[in-house]
């Protein structure tokens, strides 16, 4: 009896499912792969020096970036590469690898809004003046994402957006610690999109 029972509950079951997933292979939805040139202004906020002597810098940084992904209707996914130039020498180098995940709020055929989540790995080489040696920090970071899509057409998209990534690093030396709080970003992109098959 409770084998007969359990054929019919998986019988019926079965039945439900192959109805419901039938109309699946008719359904599309339109989705286009992405591939993004981004460059920008930064600002770096870090700390340097000991607990009794420390010292709160933000300096500004340029940046340039190549990001790849695609999108939905909805939803915009990117796997990025940012290289920041600091000007003033301080950081041989600061480059972060990541991705985000983006909702778009579709105001009209004209543009939309975004706004995300963004995480990944940073990596930064500082000298200091005074000392002879330099710190490197590999830390991961996350953060969010808020900006306007701009269509230009169906093959293109120009971007205007803003980006915090919280790193929140130390490397202690000497008696002496870099600490890394964030890069705050203000950044522009053109998007080039096309089908995906």
């Amino acid at each position: 009896m409770i084998q007969n029972r359990f054929k019919k509950v998986v019988v019926g079951s079965l039945l439900v499912a192959s109805s419901l997933f039938g109309d699946i292979s008719s359904y599309e939805f339109e989705s286009h792969s992405l591939v993004g040139v981004e460059g920008g202004y930064s600002q770096l906020g870090y700390e340097y020096g000991t607990r009794a002597n420390n010292t709160v810098h933000n300096i500004g940084i340029s940046h340039v970036g190549l990001k790849i992904g695609a999108e939905t209707e909805d939803f915009r996914v990117f796997l990025s590469g940012r290289y920041f130039h600091d000007s003033s020498s301080v950081h041989d180098y600061i480059v972060t690898y990541g991705g985000e995940i983006q909702y778009k709020f579709n105001a009209t055929k004209l543009f939309n809004i975004f706004m995300g989540v963004n995480g990944g790995v940073a990596n930064l080489k500082f000298r200091s003046s005074t000392e002879t040696y330099s710190r490197t920090i590999s830390s991961p970071y996350f953060g969010g994402d808020l900006g306007l899509n701009i269509h230009l057409g169906k093959a293109v998209d120009w971007e205007f957006g803003g980006r915090v990534m919280s790193i929140q690093a130390d490397n202690t030396r000497d008696g002496k610690t870099y600490h890394v709080n964030q890069i705050v970003s203000g950044y522009t992109s053109i998007i080039l999109k096309w089908q995906m098959n």
